[in-house]
């Protein structure tokens, strides 16, 4: 009699978590993708990483704006000014007086400068470049490591109702065990059972706040506070 009461109560155990597995919840009912993009535009305007790239292109845009105005160095500009005085210098004489302007050019200066613009130029066009993969590589993690979050709390969720229904079968073979209806292995089976999802409650909730943590990494803010 006992035999048959514990394979009905396994058949029941095998019914519950069957029922459990087909109602489990879908990360679909907690996907949004205006949410996905309003997190990707956060992470786009507060992550350190994303502010150095802007940086850099600045920087390359005023190396551009320096070499072409650097034609300027290509020309030396001096004066000189000489006395009137009606002396005479034997050793350094003076043909004319006054103020005396002069300009010399540096030619291989002067023939550097359209290279040098060009390849100014080329720079900027690299750190933009550089910033845009760097915003569709931002753009790809955070959106993966949503997913993720959104995969472990889902799992999170499911790990509850199983606690819950682990919790009711205890429940119940204690019951039954305390009645002399099942035998001790069975009331075992259902302790180490309600343990088991005791442990792998805390593994899921483990790893829902890594996902968490990683995700407002990206995100340089509380994941709370977007909304």
């Amino acid at each position: 009699m006992i035999i048959k009461k514990s394979s009905i109560i396994i058949l029941v155990q095998m019914l519950l978590i069957c029922n459990l597995l087909k109602g489990q919840e879908t990360i679909m009912a907690d996907y949004s993708a205006v949410y996905v993009e309003k997190l990707v535009a956060v992470a786009k305007e507060n992550n350190p990483n994303g502010k150095v790239f802007e940086h850099q292109v600045n920087i390359a845009k005023n190396m551009l704006n320096g070499e072409k105005t650097s034609w300027v160095s290509s020309f030396t500009f001096s004066y000189l000014a000489r006395s009137n005085s009606s002396s005479v210098d034997i050793v350094n004489p003076q043909l004319l007086t006054g103020y005396q302007f002069g300009v010399s050019l540096n030619p291989g200066t002067l023939f550097k400068i359209p290279f040098n613009i060009k390849t100014a130029k080329e720079q900027v066009k690299i750190s933009y470049l550089t910033k845009e993969a760097y915003d569709l590589q931002l753009e790809s993690d955070v959106k993966s490591r949503y997913l993720l979050y959104l995969q472990s709390l889902s799992g999170l969720r499911l790990q509850n109702k199983i606690v819950l229904d682990a919790e009711s079968i205890f429940k119940d073979m204690k019951i039954k065990y305390e009645r002399s209806e099942i035998t001790f292995l069975d009331y075992n089976n259902a302790s180490m059972s309600l343990s088991t999802a005791y442990l792998t409650r805390i593994q899921a909730e483990t790893s829902l706040i890594a996902a968490k943590v990683t995700l407002e990494a990206l995100l340089a803010k509380k994941l709370e506070e977007i909304k």
